[in-house]
């Protein structure tokens, strides 16, 4: 019943069937009417956002993913200064959209 929960559909009247895997997993399938609206079901066109490239980790560059969307650490350091970033090894991970080549920052926590 646990499993049921931690699901999103804890009445097990919510639910068509469930199904114990053999890695001991349950599966859960809930009624087609409670199942969430999706965009495709409402005939939305989504744009896709694109996959986003680890270009620093532990604040650390990662020069062969910069080089995978045909950029270099002197066009990363300037984005970062743009953005008023100055140290890449205070960051704990950045991202590019492969996309747009937009990025993502999150600052390493001041007390590691």
């Amino acid at each position: 019943m646990s499993n049921l929960r931690t699901t999103g559909y804890p009445d097990i009247h919510d639910n068509e069937y469930a199904i114990l895997e053999a890695t001991g997993e349950i599966s859960i399938f809930p009624r087609k009417e409670l199942v969430p609206i999706t965009p495709k079901d409402l005939h939305m066109k989504v744009e896709y956002r694109g996959l986003p490239i680890a270009v620093v980790i532990e604040g650390k560059v990662q020069k062969r993913k910069l080089k995978f969307i045909n950029k270099n650490e002197k066009w990363l350091k300037e984005e970062l200064k743009a953005k008023g970033y100055l140290q890449i090894k205070d960051f704990f991970y950045a991202a590019v959209r492969d996309t747009d080549h937009s990025l993502t920052i999150n600052k390493k926590d001041v007390n590691d």
